[in-house]
């Protein structure tokens, strides 16, 4: 598992694969803001998905996304909570790059 505080540690191929997915950089960007339960990320992403239930996303947050974001060292779950464990300033700019990109429509 890779250093909480360094992204640099981490292979290329951890960040990008755990990045490739739209409600894990979500994610990430809700978690800049602070710690959050996983009930207010689940409302929070189907409020901006028109055809998701938050019960759905929760589960999906919960079985599948919030794993990967932990085991790649990007946050920390614990009682229902979640909170992002590396830095923003280390984060933030592979969240930039990826937004970048989508706005592309590539």
């Amino acid at each position: 598992m890779p250093l909480p505080d360094d992204i640099d540690t981490t292979a290329p191929s951890v960040v990008f694969s755990t990045l490739a997915s739209p409600r894990r950089r979500l994610v990430l960007r809700e978690l800049l803001n602070g710690e959050q339960s996983v009930t207010s990320l689940a409302q929070k992403i189907a409020s901006e998905e028109t055809d998701s239930e938050p019960r759905r996303i929760y589960a999906q947050l919960h079985h599948s996304h919030l794993p990967k974001l932990e085991d790649s060292g990007f946050v920390a779950v614990g009682d229902g909570t979640v909170r992002l464990v590396c830095r923003r300033e280390t984060i933030e700019p592979y969240l930039i790059l990826a937004e970048r990109y989508d706005s592309r429509g590539d």
